[in-house]
């Protein structure tokens, strides 16, 4: 198990505080208590949602408004597809015989075209895990859709 990290809690119990409360023990990197609060969050009324986002420290409330607009940005994604042009740009990534030029080129593409490093990322932690129990039924089958994707076109040839 991650080290543990505590919050420090407020004095005072604003509406919705117990929620804030809650979220108090997080992993050492700051990240688990965001998907926590965006399950509990789901179940709040109007007013105890406006108490917890006020109750977030500034970048608390920033790391929350970060996920919303990429989750929002991606919502419509055909990860197939993008699934597809990640492995292409590691297929053109492995060309690279050079450890220097490797990097130079990640570095590049990440300052001046950044959605091809997320796609490349993407597919590589997708289509690059193992094959056992722990990996999440969700990431099978997406990996699987690809794979019957690929065949595909394939045949199309």
């Amino acid at each position: 198990m991650p080290a543990r990290a505590q919050r420090s809690a407020p004095m005072t119990r604003a509406p919705g505080q117990a929620l804030i409360d809650s979220l108090a023990v997080v992993d050492a990197d700051g990240e688990d208590w965001l998907l926590g609060f965006l399950y509990e969050f789901a179940s709040m009324s109007e007013a105890q949602r406006d108490a917890a986002i006020d109750a977030l420290s500034a970048a608390d409330r920033h790391a929350l408004v970060a996920l919303a607009e990429a989750r929002a940005a991606t919502a419509d994604a055909d990860l197939i597809e993008v699934l597809d042009a990640g492995q292409s740009g590691l297929d053109k990534l492995y060309e690279l015989t050079q450890p220097a030029d490797l990097y130079a080129v990640i570095d590049l593409a990440a300052r001046e075209h950044p959605n091809l490093v997320v796609e490349a990322l993407f597919a590589a932690v997708v289509l690059h895990r193992g094959w056992d129990r722990e990996v999440p039924a969700a990431m099978v089958a997406l990996r699987e859709g690809w794979h019957w994707h690929v065949h595909a076109q394939l045949e199309d040839l």
